[in-house]
């Protein structure tokens, strides 16, 4: 089966991991082998593509198209023919002959939601939920309550809800000769995009008092335990900024000499070089999504810093709401310190494989709409 995906390749790692996750499920699913076709979809936002007649051409020479995953139902896209990212007018949409699975969207209000993006959305969304041609699923970040509550129940019954990809990701431990030995390593994923939602709290140059507070935070952890170690994560290029600042911030010895930076990448093998890091560590502390979604998949205590919400909806979903801690507003540190010496204390090898059984199991309930869609559009290669 010849599968064209449509998504982020080379943006935000964490839609690599989506990808690695979610590939080798959908296969199995189809009973075949699949070979996949990348299509960046920032080539359609840098204007080298168009979603036009050549759109339609390009997918004629596929069994199937997937779209995402990736936070494309985001309802602020006002220039958009569908209210969203996917910036497809409907009478280009409608021809389209192959069957489209959407593959765990995002559906976001964070960064806000006019009136006429709901409008093409809803429409959009009756098209696709209508026709067995198209079967669309939202990922488990509060999507599903955002859809309630801007299209009509009808419409957001007939959307699946299923687990991010990067949940499932099987990559092996990266080597790293460059760390230091280390038997409580702290890896830290910080985000600096969205200031304005997320620092907002702080007041006047609140990103520059995140800055102050994480990083005596930081001090203050790294005095209580001299082992411990601190590997920061960069999935975007604007996260360089954030550990940078805050690496300035600290004292110049804890810097030089317990401090790493894992390397900004993309592309596939960069996600399998930067989420195998992430099993070096001890414990996780995550603002993006996808750093918290694969350090749990991965089995790795994470603790998720929430300053958009995004994060809190994750939670959430996962009925777990003891891993994640504010990080909106200054006088986090006391809390946060309490929880992760509450983390270091405990042993929640059983409590984190519970959470895995259940986020797998939430898979395997979607699997009998897949199967079904695959057969009703001859995609199976078994009976």
């Amino acid at each position: 089966m010849k599968v064209l995906h449509l998504a982020s390749f080379d943006g935000n790692i964490g839609d690599n991991a989506n990808h690695s996750g979610f590939r080798p499920w959908f296969a199995r699913m189809a009973g075949r082998k699949v070979e996949w076709i990348d299509l960046e979809i920032r080539e359609y936002y840098w204007k080298e593509r168009k979603f036009d007649e050549s759109f339609v051409a390009l997918t004629a020479g596929f069994d199937a198209l997937v779209i995402g995953g990736g936070n494309y139902f985001e309802l602020w896209v006002d220039r958009s023919a569908t209210g969203t990212s996917i910036d497809i007018a409907p009478e280009i949409f409608a021809q389209i002959k192959i069957p489209i699975f959407f593959n765990a969207l995002g559906c976001d209000e964070g960064q806000g939601v006019s009136e006429s993006s709901i409008r093409k959305f809803t429409l959009f969304l009756e098209r696709l939920v209508s026709n067995p041609q198209y079967l669309v699923t939202v990922r488990n970040d509060g999507a599903m309550k955002t859809l309630r509550k801007y299209v009509p129940l009808a419409l957001s019954e007939s959307v699946h809800t299923i687990p991010d990809g990067g949940f499932f990701l099987e990559f092996t431990e990266s080597e790293a000769p460059y760390l230091k030995p280390s038997k409580r390593r702290i890896g830290i994923n910080l985000a600096s995009d969205m200031a304005e939602i997320r620092f907002k709290n702080f007041g006047a140059d609140g990103y520059v008092k995140f800055c102050d507070e994480f990083a005596k935070m930081l001090g203050t952890l790294a005095a209580r335990d001299p082992d411990a170690q601190f590997l920061f994560f960069p999935h975007i290029f604007r996260d360089l900024t954030i550990v940078a600042d805050v690496i300035a911030r600290l004292d110049d010895r804890l810097r030089r000499t317990r401090v790493f930076s894992a390397p900004y990448v993309s592309g596939p093998e960069g996600a399998k070089h930067l989420f195998g890091l992430y099993r070096k560590c001890q414990l996780f502390l995550g603002m993006r999504f996808h750093a918290n979604v694969c350090a749990i998949g991965m089995g790795v205590p994470a603790i998720g810093l929430c300053n958009y919400p995004q994060i809190d909806f994750l939670y959430e979903e996962l009925n777990y709401p003891g891993g994640r801690i504010s990080v909106r507003e200054p006088g986090f540190t006391n809390p946060l310190l309490e929880m992760i010496d509450s983390f270091n204390r405990k042993t929640p090898s059983d409590e984190r494989a519970g959470l895995m059984r259940a986020i797998a199991r939430s898979r395997e309930l979607f699997e009998p709409s897949l199967a079904a869609w695959l057969r009703n559009n001859a995609l199976v290669g078994y009976p």
